[in-house]
């Protein structure tokens, strides 16, 4: 396709390109009518020669499956349109990167930073998956991250409702590296395959690497069929084994013995980074749903033992015949009290069967020995004991002032000079609360995104109410530091002069 700068598709005029996939070209563009900034994606001619209408349904698709989810985590569709034979979709423009690029450039990242892109993909996952919708191309490219370090996830072109999960005529969508068991199968699928997909993306984010490669794309695909990844505490000795384990979990080959859905993996990533805000090791943080799934995991490989002589037990409402393993380094649970009711006569016993492939990795929860102390991130610890001191030191400080029993200075009248300093009365102040996703709320009511509307939300309530000079902050666990800086900054101008602020879920 030629180059499109400078031409105009309906209101849209087309400044420069910004990329091209396979099905589309993307241009920066101005929307005229409203004076913004938009990406236009502009579908190939050739792909309309080639594929008809498929494609250009294919095409519709994704704008319709992206338009129906109004969710920060997710780039916003506009409008679709076709002008002079070009069919186009225009959606937000996201200033930033994707993933994949960051990666390439600062190689892997920092833990909070992970964490904290790993939580706002879960929530645009939970927002997809409540909708019925499966993306079905997770991947580092598919995730935006913008200059404030939001994250967005992009190109719902492959995303089919949950009631219609294949391909045309059976064919198999998606990329290899990022590919669910079930969807390198062709079989149906839920939102749990875009579960899988995340903890691939998790686990190259984490290593550095993805879990699988090979020469082509059909060797990797079998690889997420029959292989087990190397365990991400081999390739990354100073993560956390919980997340670690969780990484794996999501990855799990059978999809029953996955996270049921991105909200059971939003929380816990919440769980994980409350825990690290508070100087805890991540180690020591208890993750019932990820324990219950081990532990489901552990009674299928058992059961799987007790079977291997036999017939395989039916998978089939799992998405296929897929292998049961124990977690690496797992002892295997003794068998269960009834089934020695009755011995048998001993028989020559059958060659072992070799032991399938596993679905993940990572041991069960256990105890810290002396040797793995060295692979825990004392930062935190450090952090919270510096603080511990500071509060003993101005503790003993005040018991330091009431030890000395010093009368009060008098006048030659013998009147005290003594200032008596009266206690703080409860003063009224403006409530603003920010929420997890930094969306900030003046009097719960009156919401606010950016920084220029939080301040003129601000300059009313003071303008109504002047004698009023403190904000009361109400700060999400999950809220960034970037987010209290612009409610201070904007009460300052406001003429506030006093915040006080507070953590809180509501």
């Amino acid at each position: 396709m030629s180059d499109l700068t400078d031409k105009k598709l309906g209101e849209f005029h087309l400044l420069r390109p910004l990329g091209s996939g396979g099905m589309a070209e993307v241009y920066l563009a101005e929307q005229t009518s409203l004076q913004r900034y938009v990406a236009v994606k502009v579908m190939k001619p050739s792909l309309m020669a080639h594929s008809g209408q498929d494609m250009l349904l294919r095409f519709k698709q994704e704008a319709m499956m992206a338009a129906g989810l109004n969710h920060p985590n997710i780039v916003q569709v506009y409008t679709i349109g076709e002008e002079q034979g070009l069919h186009y979709i225009a959606q937000e423009f996201v200033q930033g990167s994707d993933l994949a690029t960051l990666l390439r450039e600062r190689g892997k990242l920092d833990l909070a930073s992970i964490l904290h892109v790993m939580r706002q993909v879960a929530g645009a996952l939970k927002a997809s998956g409540r909708a019925g919708i499966v993306h079905r191309d997770i991947k580092p490219e598919n995730i935006l991250v913008t200059k404030k370090g939001e994250v967005k996830v992009a190109d719902f072109g492959l995303a089919q409702l949950g009631e219609n999960t294949q391909g045309r005529d059976g064919v198999t969508m998606g990329t290899p590296l990022y590919m669910s068991p079930e969807q390198v199968s062709g079989k149906e699928l839920d939102p749990r395959s875009d579960i899988y997909s995340f903890g691939v993306t998790c686990y190259q984010l984490l290593s550095g690497e993805p879990p699988f490669r090979g020469a082509t794309a059909v060797q990797i695909a079998m690889q997420h069929l029959k292989n087990s990844p190397a365990p991400l505490h081999e390739k990354n000795p100073q993560l956390p084994r919980t997340l670690c384990r969780m990484v794996h979990r999501m990855m799990a080959k059978r999809r029953s013995l996955r996270y049921q859905s991105a909200e059971e993996v939003s929380e816990d990533i919440k769980t994980l980074i409350a825990a690290q805000k508070q100087g805890r090791s991540l180690d020591l943080v208890r993750l019932p749903r990820l324990e219950e799934l081990e532990r489901l995991a552990e009674q299928e490989r058992q059961r799987h033992l007790r079977n291997q002589s036999s017939e395989q037990p039916d998978n089939a409402e799992d998405g296929g015949e897929l292998p049961i393993e124990a977690p690496a380094g797992a002892v295997a649970a003794a068998p269960e009290p009834a089934a020695r009711a009755v011995e048998r006569p001993r028989r020559p016993e059958p060659a072992p069967a070799p032991m399938p492939e596993s679905d993940d990795d990572d041991p069960p929860p256990r105890r810290a020995r002396p040797e793995d102390s060295a692979a825990i991130d004392l930062t935190p610890a450090v952090d919270v004991t510096f603080q511990l001191l500071i509060f003993f030191m101005v503790t003993a400080s005040f018991s330091m002032q009431k030890a000395f029993d010093v009368p009060p200075a008098k006048n030659t009248d013998g009147v005290s000079t003594a200032v008596v300093v009266p206690q703080e009365s409860e003063t009224s102040a403006v409530k603003v609360q920010v929420d997890a996703d930094n969306t900030m709320f003046v009097e719960e009511t009156k919401k606010a995104t950016t920084f220029r509307e939080l301040l003129e939300l601000l300059k009313q309530e003071k303008g109504s109410s002047s004698d009023v000079t403190d904000v009361d902050l109400e700060l999400h666990p999950d809220s960034t530091h970037e987010a209290r800086v612009i409610v201070i900054d904007a009460a300052t101008q406001a003429g506030f002069t006093r915040v006080r602020n507070r953590i809180i879920e509501w």
